[in-house]
């Protein structure tokens, strides 16, 4: 299987790459596993005080692999489905459970699960020519893991709005929201990023992780109670006869016709 996730060290910071750029950074279930993977190695490197999450050329990370989806659903196997959804559950509560700041340093579109797994960092530095966007409700899916993110992060109007409408978020609307920490130019995202980390590495690693386990053991019931029952919605979705028109009309390059 292909290796779509990279990892570098510049000390105090660990870099997460998400390198499929041929399929828009999309993560297959492979992926998942991998990246899930490079949270824990970076997790046990004392030197590292802080994790960059970032994605290879002008794209954060464009989601889940619908190819990879379609192939699943034409089969009617539903165990791999299945076993997706739950990973994502998984990456997402070991990132908000992570003890050290994770920092999703936006260089383009964070799209879908691209999205969510903006959300479940610490900080946001977004590119100008970043967005952020759940166009699932086009493709006949639910976007399960980004609006319970997001509800949390922003409240429940915000997350209808842009959950039910597909619309797409730009830089500026996030900070407005509190969503995003900073907007720099294109090219300077990940050198922010990593002065962030810098400045983070300044304080003490014990209390920041005290800092964390205080913020997460107060809110990580509730959030797991909500991703939870956004898996199930997922995973119902994927079931459906508009997420099977819908995926195969975006593959397509077509409108969808929804019965």
């Amino acid at each position: 299987m292909k290796n779509i996730i990279e990892v570098r060290k510049d000390v105090p910071s660990g870099t997460i790459v998400i390198n499929n750029p041929v399929s828009g950074n999309a993560l297959t279930t492979f992926g998942l596993v991998q990246l899930r993977e490079a949270l824990g190695d970076l997790h046990q490197e004392k030197n590292v005080r802080a994790v960059i999450l970032t994605g290879s050329q002008q794209i954060f990370c464009g989601g889940t692999d619908l190819k990879q989806l379609q192939s699943n659903l034409v089969s009617d196997e539903m165990l791999p489905t299945h076993q997706d959804v739950e990973l994502l559950v998984e990456l997402l509560m070991v990132m908000l459970r992570f003890p050290k700041p994770i920092i999703a340093a936006l260089n383009g579109p964070a799209v879908g699960l691209g999205f969510a797994i903006a959300l479940a960092a610490d900080f946001i530095v977004a590119a100008e020519g970043a967005m952020l966007q759940s166009p699932e409700i086009h493709r006949g899916l639910v976007p399960g893991f980004t609006l319970g993110l997001l509800e949390f992060r922003a409240g429940g109007s915000i997350a209808a709005r842009f959950g039910l409408t597909g619309a797409a978020m730009t830089p500026v609307e996030a900070k407005q929201l509190g969503l995003v920490h900073e907007i720099v130019a294109d090219e300077l995202v990940w050198a922010r990023a990593q002065q962030l980390a810098g400045d983070l590495a300044q304080g003490s690693a014990q209390a920041q992780q005290m800092c964390k386990r205080l913020l997460n053991e107060t809110i990580a019931e509730r959030l797991e109670t909500t991703l939870t029952l956004g898996a199930a919605m997922v995973a119902a979705s994927r079931t459906t006869s508009h997420a099977t028109e819908g995926i195969n009309a975006y593959l397509e390059k077509r409108s969808p016709v929804w019965d």
